[in-house]
């Protein structure tokens, strides 16, 4: 394999430039095609080949191995959830949800397992420098786009390449280059002016947790009485005149929360969704529920029947993939339900797996007061990971990516 692969001590496959590559045409497809389209589903599938392949070339030139007791119970529990995920949904079987859900599994257990194991070349800074100039270029065009067009749509790329401002926060906090601190406020104002509002409150959110970090000691000064009230009253005039001026009419984070207080549906109907869909989803548990179901939930491809209110509009999911020709669903946006759903205790607790050790860290870098590379990848994760409630995010390679990066600088900070 050594010679295929690296042939006289020479790499043949430049990884840095495939992955580099792919994350430019995963991401560079959203402008042109869609947040969702057929292109991105296949680079995403290929970047979980891609870490398949050097998890297991970097476990055939490690000297460590594997413990046999866990190589024999994974051997054996793979075989048996597709079998039994296979067997549950036979009736309902849809062949790209069915891999599509094996491939996000597979790839968030790789990603753990590799980032624990080895530090890969991708995760360098000066990879990093290349991957977050190229991704804002994206940003920046795909912003383009939808201003030359003349609609007012969002930059649909920008909920999940949240790692880009937040590697500029870092990046600026580190190094004080005002170039750093451009991109940052550009990053802003894409997100106002084009009514980004996930963007815009987890961009907020990055640049508090960063300032916490790296300036601990002096916001503990900071905080008295009379500096809170202070800076209350300044934003509560800030609103004030923008709302006298029409501004914030015009932007939708206003419409997400103010009707609410209206009387009107405002944010409830962001979530009556959501509810609708766990509700089939659990009905959709008990009816088939076997043992199995408590460790593997309804398995790979784990569909279930809309109610009558989601049948009232039937022609708009199906014209987006959603809905089987059987009247299945797949989608289910609340993060743990869906994990439960398709890969039941153990996916769930994969999850909880990956929370704990976020926040673990977190905590750590806190106490120590660290601020390097592994905090920007735990910072990053935890804003990730706030969205996993609402919507799927592990059908990104970003967050993969991510996790990789965590897992590999986590084991560092966990030894100081």
């Amino acid at each position: 394999m050594d010679s295929i692969i690296q042939p006289k001590g020479k790499n043949i496959i430049n990884f840095s430039f495939v992955f580099l590559s792919l994350f430019v045409f995963h991401y560079g497809s959203v402008i042109f095609l869609g947040e969702i389209n057929s292109f991105n589903k296949i680079t995403y599938a290929i970047y979980a080949i891609l870490i398949s392949l050097v998890f297991f070339y970097e476990k055939y030139r490690s000297k460590s191995k594997i413990n046999k007791s866990i190589f024999q119970a994974g051997l054996w529990l793979i075989p048996i959830y597709i079998l039994y995920s296979f067997l549950i949904n036979k009736n309902s079987l849809n062949l790209g949800w069915f891999i599509g859900d094996f491939i996000v599994i597979w790839s968030i257990i790789l990603s753990i397992l590799l980032g624990s194991s080895k530090k890969i070349e991708i995760l360098n800074k000066d990879f990093l420098d290349k991957l977050m100039l190229i991704l804002f270029i994206i940003l920046l065009l795909d912003f383009l786009t939808i201003f030359t067009i003349g609609t007012e749509g969002k930059i649909r790329s920008f909920s999940r390449l949240i790692i880009v401002p937040s590697f500029y926060i870092y990046r600026y906090f580190e190094t004080k280059k005002i170039n750093n601190l451009y991109i940052i406020l550009t990053c802003f104002a894409l997100a106002v002016i084009s009514n980004m509002r996930y963007a815009f409150i987890v961009m907020f959110l990055m640049l508090m947790m960063y300032s916490v970090f790296y300036y601990k000691e002096r916001i503990i000064s900071f905080l008295s009485f009379r500096n809170i009230s202070f800076g209350f009253f300044i934003l509560l005039f800030t609103t004030f005149i923008l709302y006298q001026n029409n501004i914030l009419q015009k932007w939708s984070f206003y419409y997400l929360f103010v009707p609410a207080f209206q009387g009107e549906l405002g944010i409830v109907n962001v979530f009556i969704g959501r509810i609708y869909e766990v509700q089939d989803a659990y009905n959709e548990h008990i009816r088939h529920f076997n043992i199995g179901s408590i460790f593997f939930g309804n398995g790979l491809g784990a569909s279930y029947t809309p109610n009558e209110w989601v049948n009232f509009f039937i022609k708009d999911f199906s014209s987006q993939g959603a809905v089987s020709d059987n009247i299945k669903r797949h989608i289910l946006h609340f993060g743990p339900m869906r994990f439960y759903f398709r890969y039941g205790i153990i996916g769930l607790g994969l999850i909880f797996y990956i929370i704990y050790k976020n926040l673990n860290h977190l905590a750590i870098s806190l106490k120590n007061q660290s601020f390097n590379i592994g905090l920007f990848f735990s910072v990053t994760l935890f804003l990730y990971l706030l969205r996993f409630v609402l919507q799927p995010i592990f059908n990104d390679p970003m967050l993969l990516f991510c996790l990789l990066g965590f897992f590999t600088y986590y084991k560092k900070v966990d030894n100081d």
